[in-house]
């Protein structure tokens, strides 16, 4: 992967991004919010590689009151006047030049986002866990219900998945985002230092963690009292499904990526290919289960509202009803998931 480049290069003035996010940005992407009473942020979590971008469920299920925005800066960076050269000239650190300005038209947005009382869906590394805990806290400040999701992914597949994702951007557009192998480092550790954050100092109103394909492995709420449901468990989660062994199918399609890639990414980036076999190792263990692992189906607190409520159906014998604290968490205990307020229940503009 690429070496550092000066992030700062391209920076631009305070006038020039306050303008850009004002005259395109607000109105293009930040519009489609609408006012709510009890607003909701849900911060879905993880590192570069582990598939952020594919928890639409999660948003589908708070546009039902309608209407939300997803904040992620990536999505602005394109904004940049020197974008498109840079992904044409040199695409491997076109998104390092622009970070800087992303991350603080991504600050400008949560601000506009909290003072339009809008549901918000913020996709963040947890590179620095500062990053994600200062911005729950604001948004806990200003009456938001405060949600996560963690994706947890092993190493393996999270750096697999930016050269997948690179490769096929290229093949697709001619250029790719590659992501610089400090930061995705950073953001693997940040993740289990945010969730430590969680735990300790309760961040966020509920947490879910869950492995790819969306089946949930651990969910924790607090109660009216303040108090975790359950006792905390994010980092150990996390660390369960970044160590377990996989099946043969998982390993078969870990391999069967690798080889694909290695037919098709430039010469240099193909020893990469190995430093990830390698790191896969432990997960590809002989002593791997050699079945599909079951659905979680019990001992679990009542998960966030609108995290939960997004997983697939045969997840959801695991989630009580959001609220009910009457109730407990039996393996098997039959769910309505609960969804918050109606879509009705928003202020009109």
């Amino acid at each position: 992967m690429s070496t550092s480049p000066d992030p700062r290069r391209y920076l631009l003035t305070e006038e020039e991004s306050d303008q850009i996010f004002r005259q395109e940005i607000a109105p293009q992407l930040l519009a489609a919010g609408v006012e709510q009473r009890q607003p909701v942020v849900v911060f879905v979590s993880g590192q570069p590689g582990a598939g952020k971008t594919r928890t639409a469920m999660i948003k589908r299920v708070l546009d039902e009151r309608g209407g939300s925005v997803v904040v992620n800066s990536d999505f602005y960076k394109p904004y940049h006047p020197e974008f498109t050269r840079l992904m044409a000239e040199d695409d491997r650190n076109a998104a390092a030049y622009t970070s800087l300005d992303g991350r603080r038209w991504m600050a400008k947005a949560e601000s506009y986002l909290i003072e339009h009382r809008s549901d918000v869906l913020i996709e963040t590394t947890m590179r620095d866990p500062g990053d994600f805990a200062e911005p729950a806290r604001m948004f806990r400040d200003a009456g938001y219900r405060v949600e996560t999701a963690i994706l947890a992914v092993p190493e393996s597949l999270s750096r697999l998945g930016i050269l997948q994702r690179y490769e096929e951007q290229r093949r697709d557009k001619g250029h790719g985002r590659l992501t610089l192998q400090s930061n995705h480092d950073a953001a693997y550790a940040g993740v289990l230092a945010a969730a430590d954050l969680i735990d300790r100092e309760k961040l966020v109103d509920a947490v879910a963690v869950y492995r790819r394909g969306n089946d949930l492995l651990y969910a924790n709420e607090l109660t009216g009292e303040q108090q975790w449901a359950v006792t905390p468990g994010t980092r150990a989660a996390i660390n369960a499904e970044r160590t377990r062994p996989w099946t043969d199918r998982q390993a078969a399609s870990f391999t069967s990526a690798i080889d694909a890639l290695a037919h098709r990414l430039p010469a240099d980036l193909r020893p990469e290919l190995d430093t990830i076999v390698a790191l896969a190792a432990p997960n590809m263990s002989i002593s791997a289960v050699r079945t599909e692992p079951p659905q979680h189906d019990g001992d679990v607190a009542p998960a966030a509202r609108y995290v939960a409520a997004a997983y697939p159906a045969s997840t959801r014998s695991a989630v009580i009803k959001a609220g009910d604290q009457s109730a407990s968490p039996r393996a098997g205990t039959p769910t309505n998931l609960g969804r918050g307020p109606s879509t009705q229940e928003h202020d009109s503009r």
